[in-house]
């Protein structure tokens, strides 16, 4: 939510001409800042507003994992389905059946292979996803004025923490 930019520049300047006023007193800044200026008050509605926005996030969490639930389920009870079309082919000694919404047939499926120990598996039979390492790459470009060309340096962002009462 981008900040209304009037409010900004209102806050702003109420800072600067206090500022100096307050002569480094960080307590009394902070009062007048209160008193002279909409700043608790615009942050008591951004602060309401989060919170509406993480109660949301975390009802749309949990319906996330019901829904993941109830997807499975139904998933599985498609698959069933299809079982049972193939049963009923079988038993009627049909390989195919033609229905005004659908076709089904059935054919001898082959065996499947399971791996049972993911650890187990030969190096021959493994994928090797190569992955950066971050870590590494902070650690060794932090200060680094000039960047190889597939490294980039994102402007510094401000970390905003709210700790909650």
């Amino acid at each position: 939510m981008n900040a209304h930019p009037i409010k900004l520049a209102e806050i702003a300047r109420v800072a600067e001409l206090l500022g100096p006023l307050c002569d480094e007193d960080d307590a009394l800044f902070h009062d007048m800042m209160e008193a002279e200026s909409d700043l608790f008050a615009i942050v008591s509605r951004l602060h309401a507003q989060i919170a509406r926005d993480e109660e949301m996030l975390t009802g749309i969490a949990e319906r996330v994992v019901n829904l993941a639930e109830r997807k499975r389920r139904i998933a599985e009870r498609v698959i069933a389905t299809k079982a049972a079309v193939g049963q009923f082919l079988r038993a009627a000694g049909l390989t195919k059946i033609e229905l005004p919404e659908a076709s089904y047939s059935v054919r001898d499926g082959k065996p499947k292979l399971e791996i049972v120990d993911p650890a187990a598996v030969p190096p021959e039979f493994q994928r090797m996803k190569p992955e950066p390492d971050k870590t590494k790459i902070n650690e060794a470009f932090e200060n680094v004025e000039a960047l190889p060309n597939w490294l980039i340096r994102d402007l510094p962002k401000d970390v905003v923490t709210a700790r909650k009462k």
